[in-house]
C-alpha cells in the first residue's frame, strides 16, 4: 500500500473528578496504546493520539492530551473524519460524578453517597458513524470474556475487537483474543509490542479489503 494511512488511537485512563482532589479512575498504564502508536510509526503511517494522563507518551504523533471521558469523546469526534483506522485502547470510565463539588469534600459522618452519570460510549459512536473506515475496540472483562466481546463487536458495529482480562493492566505482557465477525485468533502471554504489531497488520488488512470491495462494486 503506497498511501499513508491515518490512525486515530485512543489510549490511557480517564479521570472523573469528584472534587478538586478526588477522582474516579482505573489502573490503565497506556502501554498498549503506546505500543500501537509505535507499530503504526514503524510502518510509515500517521497517528493522531488522544490520551489520558500516563507516564509515557509516544513520539512522532499528533498528541492530544485529555483528562476526562467527555474530553476524550470531544477530541475523538473532532478527529474521526480525519482517520482511516480508529482504535480505542483507552480505559474510559463508564460513569462520572453527576455533580462536581467545587471544594474538597471533608470527612463527615459514617458514609457518603455519590451520584453517577453515564459517560458516552466513544467507540460505539465511532462504529455507528464510520464511513469506509476500520473501527477497533478493546474489551476487558473479568468473566465471560469471549461472550461479552462478541456482543460488543456486533452492538458497537466494530470491525475488530481485542478481548483481554484484568491482568493486562500495567503489564508489558498479556494474553488476548483478536475477534472479527468470522474468526478468533488467540495470542498467549506475548509482549504488547508483538500484539500491537498483529493488531495493526490486521486493521490494515481489513482496510485494504474494504477499499477493494468499494473499488469493484
Amino acid at each position: 500500500m503506497s498511501k499513508k494511512l491515518t490512525f486515530l488511537i485512543l489510549s490511557g485512563p480517564t479521570k472523573e473528578y469528584i472534587d478538586p482532589v478526588k477522582y474516579i479512575s482505573n489502573e490503565s498504564s497506556g502501554k498498549m496504546g503506546l505500543a500501537l502508536a509505535r507499530a503504526v510509526f514503524k510502518k510509515g503511517h500517521n497517528v493522531i493520539f488522544v490520551s489520558g494522563q500516563v507516564l509515557k507518551y509516544p513520539k512522532n504523533v499528533n498528541l492530544i492530551k485529555v483528562v476526562s471521558a467527555l474530553e476524550m469523546f470531544t477530541k475523538a469526534k473532532a478527529n474521526l473524519k480525519k482517520a482511516d483506522i480508529i482504535i480505542s485502547a483507552a480505559a474510559v470510565a463508564d460513569y462520572r460524578p453527576a455533580k462536581f463539588q467545587k471544594y474538597k469534600i471533608k470527612k463527615a459522618g459514617s458514609s457518603i453517597y455519590l451520584g453517577l452519570k453515564k459517560n458516552p460510549d466513544i467507540i460505539k459512536y465511532c462504529g455507528k458513524n464510520k464511513f469506509n473506515q476500520v473501527v477497533v475496540g478493546f474489551a476487558l472483562e473479568t468473566y465471560d470474556l469471549l461472550k461479552s466481546a462478541k456482543i460488543k463487536l456486533k452492538n458497537k458495529n466494530l470491525d475488530l475487537i481485542v478481548a483481554n482480562g484484568r491482568e493486562s493492566f500495567g503489564s508489558d505482557f498479556t494474553s488476548v483474543y483478536l475477534m472479527n465477525s468470522e474468526e478468533i485468533l488467540q495470542i498467549d502471554n506475548k509482549n504488547k509490542n508483538f500484539i500491537a504489531g498483529k493488531i495493526i497488520n490486521e486493521t490494515i488488512r481489513i482496510f485494504e479489503n474494504i477499499k477493494h470491495v468499494q473499488k469493484n462494486s
